[in-house]
């Protein structure tokens, strides 16, 4: 159940970073500081996921 936990934060953080910041590339756009917070934190969540993530299935590994 943790490993689901773990995979759906990172894709829903990849998601709507996506949505977010597609923009940004575009000339004339322009990016609220809501978009801004909501990228830096991303990046703190995907990476604890995905050490949880990494560290969950070598624990696995071991017990089989």
């Amino acid at each position: 159940m943790k490993k689901l936990i773990y995979i759906v934060l990172i894709l829903g953080f990849l998601f709507v970073d996506m949505i977010f910041f597609h923009d940004v590339f575009k000339p004339g756009e322009t990016t609220s500081v809501g978009q801004w917070l909501t990228g830096l934190l991303s990046i703190p969540v995907i990476i604890i996921s995905l050490q949880s993530l990494l560290s969950y299935n070598q624990g696995s590994k071991h017990h089989q």
